[in-house]
């Protein structure tokens, strides 16, 4: 089974000053299953490593990307169309577009898991192929 990738647990495993960089760097040396990322949630990543780290620590994501570790997964109109209706039934929470299409996602592929800290955002949406999401690490 994947496991969706959350940028807060990207950013943790890159950042040795992040609070939760022991746990992702070891979380992600101890994963074996395939990893997933959504193509938002990159540009998301992409944001946050080129502010905190600058354009080396964006450029290893990249290269994980192309070399197959991590898998890129782009939204289907689908995709949209579901984290449409998520964002509208949470919307007293202010869902943001990209945690709705990793949800959407989710449902989409039946990904039960995703590595995240920041878990909140997430945690508003309510999957339908599932009670909840099993968050990780």
């Amino acid at each position: 089974m994947a496991v969706l990738l959350d940028p807060s647990v990207v950013v943790a495993a890159a950042d040795a000053a992040d609070l939760n960089h022991r746990a992702a760097a070891a979380w992600f040396e101890r994963v074996d299953e395939p990893l997933l990322l959504g193509a938002l949630s990159l540009a998301e990543v992409d944001m946050l490593l080129q502010r905190e780290l600058g354009a080396a620590a964006s450029l290893a994501v990249v290269a994980s990307v192309v070399a197959g570790s991590i898998r890129l997964v782009a939204p289907t109109p689908d995709d949209m169309r579901r984290a449409a209706e998520l964002i509208g039934e949470a919307a007293e929470h202010r869902p943001r577009l990209a945690d709705a299409l990793l949800v959407a996602t989710a449902e989409r592929l039946g990904v039960h898991r995703v590595a995240a800290f920041d878990r909140r955002p997430l945690a508003v949406f309510r999957p339908r192929h599932a009670k909840s999401l099993d968050f990780e690490p």
